[in-house]
């Protein structure tokens, strides 16, 4: 996925999505930022990831390849009880998709943020994976000594 120009005619669209949920507050829009808007509504403040897809996404495996970066960047916002964030995406023809991400998963939601029943999608992926370390034991030296060829176990 390239990271092209931001996607300035979708940021415009979602904060006219987002006034009919509640108060906007866009940021400064820097590469960095790890969201785009902040919604406050009359029970949570939402931090909202904007995107361009060029396509409709239909499956859980795809939102994880496509906005891999952007979830893991959402994920650092902390969730409370009152804290929530959503990646919105767009189409190029105009459609929207909203999906909430949780802590330990990722849940498609409806343009007012109710979520559409049935649509949870795991995030375990997302989870770094666990670094096994294989300890071997080997003989102990002198001190003083060096080790230069193996020696085998058990004599000889």
């Amino acid at each position: 996925m390239t990271r092209g120009r931001k996607p300035l005619i979708a940021l415009v669209e979602a904060e006219e999505i987002g006034r009919t949920r509640g108060q906007v507050l866009p940021t400064p829009g820097r590469r960095e930022d790890y969201f785009d808007l902040v919604l406050f509504t009359e029970l949570l403040t939402t931090f909202i990831r904007v995107k361009r897809s060029i396509t409709h996404i239909s499956d859980p495996q795809e939102i994880l390849a496509m906005y891999r970066r952007e979830i893991i960047r959402l994920r650092k916002v902390s969730l409370t009880a009152v804290v929530t964030r959503e990646l919105w995406v767009r189409s190029p023809r105009g459609s929207w998709q909203f999906f909430r991400i949780l802590a330990d998963r990722i849940v498609e939601c409806r343009r007012d943020g109710t979520i559409i029943e049935g649509a949870d999608h795991s995030l375990a992926v997302l989870e770094p994976p666990v670094k096994v370390v294989h300890v071997t034991v080997s003989p102990e030296l002198p001190a003083g000594k060096v080790l230069s060829d193996p020696v085998p176990l058990g004599g000889n």
